[in-house]
């Protein structure tokens, strides 16, 4: 019966370790998207993922941060995004985080559990959320800025997997940006918005974020006046997805239970 059991557990342990050096498909673990806290270090390394170089495959990474900069404990959307342009397959996976030169600077957090979690203080795929569509994948998160310095970095490194069932002939790519802060020199004090929106412009769905616990009603008023409640789903207290799909084309304002607003265009 001893026996048995040292059996099982060595199985799995064995199938674990297998799934977990192999595909990673549940998120890479933290320390691996070649930021000054990864200490540079990306999958793109001896036993971990390794190949040759990018033939093509790009990444960008995109914010609605406002020309202006980013505000202190203000709520922002990230985006990264890959292209293969041709090359490899449609599974692609990343990690990101938010640097300056003293570390992780804000908070990130999951608008799309479904696609994203965290693991530690990096962002990074789930298992769902590393097939792409026509060579290309996103992947978006949200960033509370807190007392983050000007010219924060995002810092991310995306994996073109080959899928060949090994850690062989992957390619990676890493990229950064840098986040403008808004210092106010010059320019009267704006009142700061305690949400945001996305996808804006929106077809069928729209997410707002905040960070504080949002409370419904959220409704829309139109160009004609009227105010349209919308249907709520709650990711999680500080996220809400909000069904557009059944309004008209056009501008509309969003007020959610404490009051605020913000404007997003229905497409």
């Amino acid at each position: 019966m001893k026996k048995k059991y040292l059996m099982l557990l060595s199985l799995g342990l064995s199938v674990f370790i297998a799934h977990n050096a192999y595909t990673n498909s549940g998120g890479a673990p933290p320390n691996n998207n070649g930021s000054p806290a990864s200490n540079g270090n990306s999958c793109d390394r001896a036993g971990c993922h390794n190949g040759p170089a990018a033939s093509g495959q790009t990444v960008s990474i995109s914010t609605n941060i406002p020309s202006a900069g980013f505000k202190e404990d203000s709520v922002y959307q990230i985006t990264v995004s890959a292209n293969n342009n041709g090359s490899g397959s449609n599974r692609m996976a990343f990690m990101a985080s938010v640097e300056s030169t003293s570390g992780h600077e804000g908070t990130l957090s999951i608008s799309d559990p479904a696609r994203t979690r965290m693991s530690g203080s990096y962002v990074t795929h789930t298992s769902s959320g590393i097939t792409g569509a026509g060579g290309q994948i996103s992947w978006t998160f949200d960033w509370d800025a807190g007392q983050a310095p000007d010219q924060s970095m995002v810092y991310a490194a995306v994996n073109f997997s080959n899928q060949n069932g090994t850690t062989s002939g992957d390619v990676i790519v890493n990229q950064s940006l840098a986040l403008d802060k808004n210092l106010g020199i010059g320019t009267p004090e704006l009142a700061i918005s305690k949400i945001t929106a996305y996808p804006n412009p929106s077809t069928d769905y729209l997410i707002l974020a905040s960070d504080q616990a949002l409370e419904g009603p959220f409704q829309v008023m139109g160009v004609n006046g009227q105010m349209i409640e919308l249907e709520a789903e709650f990711v999680d207290a500080q996220h809400v997805r909000l069904h557009v799909e059944d309004l008209a084309r056009g501008i509309y304002l969003l007020k959610d239970g404490s009051a605020n607003q913000i404007r997003f265009q229905k497409q």
